[in-house]
């Protein structure tokens, strides 16, 4: 019984240091496994975001993505209530909080940002819309901004020679498009990183274009920019060779 309990606990580390250093996504179904974190998504989209976010399998992490088809201030307002209504559904409260909105024409877009972090929320915010998130699996736009009217036009053309497409109306992630923005995640996670980075050391991390999804994405996979991981590995590398000295110092 010893030897059992013993080998979950390990499967139980190795699972949690494998996703510490940002595991290998997949669609396939994580299965039943131990769910160390839960987090709720109450995005403006009631589509967009829950169709996009509910594909996401990661072991160990448990996601629930609920679109409300409200904007900015006023669907900050209507998250405790889905708060306590999932989690009355799922017995366990969530760890993390997450709300997700566009700029869009609102005129509280800032102001709504600010209530979401007063009352405890983390904010995946896009200025304009959350399509420019996609776009950058694609294409490496520098942050200037650009039209959400321009949006769906811009993608579609960009997923031509994925030979699918993208519903400007329906504003829904399919099987097909979320796999091939898959594909394309570190692409897209590092493109919008550096946009956000540089507006924010200019002290304006909300102008646009900009997408603070990759944040939350992070959140959910542990996924972190190829020049970390790079830092990483260097770093790996350095305290191998530092152990080789030691143990030739030691003979």
């Amino acid at each position: 019984m010893t030897s059992k309990r013993n080998e979950r606990e390990q499967l139980r580390r190795a699972r949690k240091e494998k996703r510490s250093q940002a595991p290998e996504l997949s669609r396939a179904n994580a299965g039943q496994q131990d769910i160390h974190k839960r987090i709720l998504i109450v995005g403006e989209g009631v589509n967009t975001e829950p169709s996009y976010f509910d594909k996401f399998r990661v072991p160990g992490v448990k996601v629930v993505a609920k679109g409300l088809g409200e904007g900015t201030r006023k669907l900050v307002n209507d998250v405790e209530s889905v708060r306590a209504d999932e989690e009355r559904k799922q017995g366990v409260p969530f760890d993390e909080i997450w709300v997700a909105f566009d700029k869009d024409s609102f005129n509280d877009f800032e102001q709504a940002i600010r209530e979401a972090n007063d009352k405890g929320y983390q904010v995946a915010y896009s200025n304009q819309a959350i399509e420019y998130w996609f776009i950058l699996h694609f294409k490496d736009h520098q942050g200037s901004a650009m039209p959400r009217t321009e949006y769906a036009k811009a993608l579609n053309e960009l997923l031509k020679p994925y030979g699918i497409s993208y519903d400007p109306d329906a504003k829904e992630i399919t099987e097909e498009l979320f796999d091939v923005l898959l594909k394309n995640l570190q692409t897209a996670f590092d493109r919008a990183c550096r946009i956000y980075a540089n507006k924010r050391d200019r002290g304006c991390p909300t102008e646009e274009s900009v997408t603070t999804i990759f944040q939350l994405v992070h959140a959910i996979t542990g996924i972190i920019t190829t020049e970390e991981k790079r830092a990483l590995a260097q770093k790996e590398l350095s305290m191998k060779k530092a152990g080789v000295v030691k143990k030739g110092r030691g003979k």
